[in-house]
């Protein structure tokens, strides 16, 4: 019994997928690589890690979907792409620290009392704390690795009209 090759070919929104899906599996390994990871687990301790990665890294791929599906009909454009996806990642960020606490037993509780700034300080570490975590790094990052992609295997971004 041998193998057998399948000849399918996936949609184009498929292969928008996979493109996002690689992309950030490969974003994920450089970080990890690089240590991006073990400077995010020392400020996001214990279950706080696992909730915030999976939030960060859905928001980000739904960010990059919608970005691939409203672009050109090319393979992505280089610099435009990195930085929306240094925007992006810094979004997903802030989404990703305001509901990370959310699968905690009193998740929502805590989601709330993290809106409730008592100081303008507050506001400020609360906006700043995507940066400090790489988020914005990781999302260009993303972003290079979806160009790289996306120009070695011709997916375009959006099908011609």
């Amino acid at each position: 019994m041998g193998f057998q090759r399948f000849e399918g070919r996936l949609s184009h929104r498929g292969q928008q997928v996979m493109l996002v899906g690689v992309s950030l599996s490969l974003a994920y390994l450089i970080a990890f690589l690089t240590l991006m990871n073990r400077w995010i687990s020392f400020w996001l301790r214990g279950s706080y890690y696992l909730s915030y990665q999976v939030i960060f890294l859905s928001v980000l791929m739904i960010f990059f979907l919608i970005w691939l599906s409203r672009h050109h009909s090319g393979p992505p454009c280089g610099f435009s792409i990195v930085i929306f996806g240094a925007v992006a990642g810094y979004v997903a960020g802030l989404v990703a620290f305001l509901l990370h606490p959310i699968f905690l037993e009193d998740g929502v509780d805590q989601v709330l009392a993290t809106l409730r700034f008592p100081a303008p300080e507050a506001v400020i570490a609360f906006l700043w704390f995507p940066v400090r975590l790489l988020s914005w790094l990781f999302g260009a990052i993303t972003g290079m690795v979806t160009v790289l992609i996306g120009r070695q295997f011709g997916i375009p971004a959006r099908v011609p009209s």
